[in-house]
């Protein structure tokens, strides 16, 4: 829930100044007040949900990791905005892609 809320507040601040595609991204999700969240605004409401995803499946993935058997994944120290948009599409083409074999394999 906490991180939700700041996701939330971060998407509804204000921005200014620069490309918030080159923004990096603070593995320490505390550090993103000053960053993070004025480059967030500035971002298309597409790329502010891929981020968003991108977030979520990283921050709760190192959150969860031992507990149900997920590896840890947390953010890189060199992330930016960009890359972690690209990242998100690119992840979720894989799961596209790996949804055909799912619907054969359901089939067989």
């Amino acid at each position: 829930m906490k991180i939700y809320s700041i996701l939330c507040l971060a998407l509804l601040l204000a921005a200014c100044g620069g490309d918030p595609h080159d923004t990096k991204v603070p593995a320490d999700i505390t550090k993103w007040s000053s960053s993070v969240k004025p480059s967030l605004q500035k971002l298309t409401p597409d790329e502010r949900v891929l981020f968003s995803q991108y977030v979520v499946r990283h921050i709760s993935g190192s959150a969860g990791a031992g507990l149900i058997g997920d590896k840890s994944d947390p953010i890189p120290d060199d992330m930016t905005i960009g890359k972690a948009i690209e990242d998100q599409r690119n992840y979720i083409a894989r799961q596209h892609a790996k949804e055909p074999d799912k619907t054969t394999a359901a089939t067989h």
